[in-house]
């Protein structure tokens, strides 16, 4: 069994893949920061010892990696440091079942927690991850179910992953609980006040949407270069877009051939996007699906109303006509229509800025590690 702590804190381990930069990678590093080192024991395990939020991980953690690229390395790596550690809980952020399986091959009675960010029915139809072969999909479907009725705790990220799960994989309700990523709103405030190259922005002085994240398929950019076209037949709006990706040259190809190569600038990695984004008149994602958005709530922080395609993420942090509007129909129209109702009233365009901040509110570093640390504590009890 997990040894017991002579000062009375529970060992927990958070394990991930690496520190690479995505929503998922920020949520783990943000949570394991702010959970109170009185009360935890905290270790973060990497397969691999690389990314760019590894600089933000709390000296006084512990970070351990593999060591090794194989596959089978990392599992048996994973699997002595549990036995060796013996950790009251370990969460997996992505690699689920390499996580279980090693975990249980440890057999010292540590409990696993598997942290779902996405909407799993929408990962077996990404085109990012390769499912060439049906059967491929049909073998990880029954895995999945097999691996999560394994688990001793899911934690979904919005209403809309939990319901995913029980709908598709039959994943027991009473295994999951609902949890939105945290945000830490004072640093988002305190970055907007650095200074922006203002050349590295597109050219002109209309209305400047800001996108961000990396470029892949499953965030849809060609969606929102499409709808920006459509808009500027009615107003001549820039967009600025953070992030870098696989499907770089695609992207540029499909701005060059909707001749917008003046109106649409890809920023690359930023480590403060933040400072961007607040100089934006609306802020846009057009993902084909989100299991949360957390950049969503980094713009409402911001005081930059948003326009999303509708998902399970951005259902529950988007109140339509409040804070921001959401595109039922994931098309260039749909989104058009949304940028123009927002950038096109500015009364409305001002309340719709005093919403978002009063929104993201909700989603702050505090509260959220608070809701975290009570369904930590509810799942070692």
């Amino acid at each position: 069994m997990p040894r017991e702590m002579s000062d009375g804190r529970r060992r927990i381990c958070f394990v991930l893949p690496s520190l690479n930069g995505g929503g998922a990678e920020r949520a783990a590093v943000q949570i394991l920061n702010g959970l109170d080192a009185e009360r935890w024991d905290r270790s973060l395990f990497l397969f691999a010892r690389e990314g760019p939020y590894l600089d933000e991980v709390d000296a006084s953690i512990p970070i351990h990696d593999a060591g090794t690229s194989s596959r089978s390395g990392r599992w048996r790596a994973l699997r002595r440091h549990v036995a060796a550690e013996r950790p009251d809980l370990v969460m997996a952020f992505l690699s689920y079942f390499t996580v279980l399986s090693a975990v249980r091959a440890g057999n010292v009675g540590t409990r696993v927690a598997f942290n779902q960010q996405t909407p799993m029915s929408a990962f077996l139809t990404d085109a990012d991850y390769h499912w060439r072969r049906t059967w491929h999909k049909a073998v990880f479907s029954s895995v999945t179910r097999i691996g999560y009725a394994a688990a001793d705790l899911i934690i979904a990220t919005s209403k809309g992953v939990a319901d995913d799960l029980t709908r598709a994989f039959a994943v027991d309700p009473a295994q999951i609980r609902v949890l939105a990523n945290p945000v830490d709103l004072d640093r988002v405030r305190k970055a907007i006040t650095e200074p922006v190259d203002e050349s590295a922005l597109p050219a002109g002085d209309g209305p400047l949407i800001v996108a961000a994240g990396r470029l892949a398929e499953a965030k849809n950019y060609p969606l929102l270069i499409d709808a920006v076209a459509t808009v500027r037949e009615r107003m001549p709006v820039r967009l600025a877009i953070l992030g870098e990706g696989e499907i770089e040259p695609v992207i540029r190809q499909h701005i060059e051939r909707r001749g917008l190569s003046n109106a649409v600038s890809l920023l690359g990695f930023h480590a403060n996007p933040w400072k961007f984004i607040a100089r934006a008149d609306v802020f846009a994602l057009t993902s084909r699906y989100e299991g949360f958005g957390n950049v969503l709530i980094e713009a409402m922080a911001c005081g930059v109303p948003v326009v999303a395609t509708a998902s399970p993420g951005t259902r529950d942090i988007i109140t339509n006509g409040v804070d921001g509007l959401l595109a039922d129909a994931h098309t260039p129209a749909a989104v058009a229509d949304a940028l123009i109702r927002v950038l096109g009233d500015s009364a409305y365009l001002r309340q719709l800025r005093a919403g978002a901040r009063v929104s993201a509110e909700k989603f702050g570093l505090e509260k959220a590690v608070a809701r975290y640390d009570a369904v930590l504590r509810e799942a070692l009890a």
